[in-house]
């Protein structure tokens, strides 16, 4: 059994349609949707630690794949840079795969919008300068000229007079330029707080101390998830996923591995679509983390690679073909509907 969620490009932004191959006859299409970076479960109101299933606004079954339709609360829930896993009852479980959702632009998903081009800026107004109006100088009031008696002509001032006063005028500026000298050199030589000495410099850094934690290694599923974001070159994922590929490797590295292979393997890269199916084969000793064993989809990642020539795909393919046909031969339904599509 195999599952894909695509946008419903019928209904809008926000809604979807979960397609599942070899699911059988089902009568009540109840799921369960299961994350796999956490371990919670979706439920009407989000992520929750308790299973709870879920019922697709509508369904209809054609024999060879179920078609649910769902709508927001399951399709802005979802993230393609996390892994899930879909419960079908009576049918099975297997890894939902993401493929070109469209969230809804109401609950703030993270899709695609509709792009709107920047508004231009308004130009600043062009400010008049006025220019000031020129001040009129002030004109030097005449000499006063002294009254004089009826009938005699105006007396003015001697010249000698006036002489004196703009002599008494460049005394009383040379006295103040002299007290300005005066009263600076006291400040300088007496009031003047002294210059106080340079710090000494600060000691240099301990090379040896901790670096801190903010500059810690990021996490497997972190560091995946930044590659995912970036350009996500498949020979780039496939370089940081197979170290993680090893006996022993937690959850969390095995999840992060089999996010960049997935994404390497979508894009057409053979070595990562064998090791995709490694994931799903039940006969891989590789550490399998959140992802369940899938032999469909084991089948369909090892015909991928086999057909752009890995060698290893096919002998894994022939493998897988034997182990199904002991699982049918103990009464498994998945392997026997695996065994009746298999050319």
């Amino acid at each position: 059994m195999r599952a894909t969620i695509t946008a419903d490009s019928s209904r809008g932004p926000g809604y979807g349609i979960i397609e599942i191959h070899d699911a059988g006859n089902v009568i009540d299409p109840v799921f369960v949707l299961r994350r796999g970076s956490d371990g919670k479960t979706l439920s009407g109101g989000g992520w929750q630690e308790s299973e709870s299933a879920l019922t697709p606004d509508a369904w209809d079954n054609d024999g060879g794949s179920l078609r649910l339709s769902v709508g927001p609360a399951v399709v802005d829930e979802m993230d393609n840079l996390d892994a899930y896993r879909l419960s079908l009852p009576g049918a099975g479980v297997c890894v939902l795969v993401l493929r070109d959702l469209v969230y809804s632009h109401i609950s703030g998903g993270q899709g695609v919008g509709v792009y709107a081009p920047p508004a231009p800026e308004a130009e600043a107004p062009v400010e008049t300068v006025t220019e000031p109006e020129p001040v009129a100088e002030e004109e030097t009031p005449p000499e006063p000229v002294l009254p004089s008696v009826v009938g005699e002509p105006p007396l003015e001032m001697p010249e000698e007079r006036k002489g004196k006063k703009g002599g008494k005028g460049g005394l009383l500026a040379g006295a103040l330029l002299l007290l300005l000298l005066i009263g600076g050199a006291v400040w300088w030589f007496a009031l003047r707080a002294p210059e106080k000495p340079p710090l000494p410099p600060a000691p240099a850094a301990d090379q040896n101390r901790t670096a801190p934690a903010a500059s810690a290694e990021k996490s497997p599923l972190a560091a995946a998830r930044e590659q995912l974001r970036g350009e996500a070159r498949p020979e780039m994922s496939l370089a940081l996923a197979k170290p993680m590929r090893k006996d022993g490797a937690g959850a969390e590295e095995s999840d992060a591995a089999f996010l960049l292979l997935e994404d390497a393997a979508q894009k057409g890269n053979a070595e990562a679509m064998l090791l995709v199916g490694q994931f799903y084969d039940p006969l891989s000793p590789l550490p399998h983390g959140s992802i369940p064993v899938d032999m469909s989809q084991a089948k369909h990642w090892y015909e991928q690679a086999a057909q752009k020539g890995r060698t290893e795909a096919a002998k894994a393919l022939d493998a897988l073909r034997v182990h199904a046909r002991d699982e049918a031969a103990k009464g498994n339904t998945e392997a026997q509907n695996l065994l009746q599509n298999w050319k």
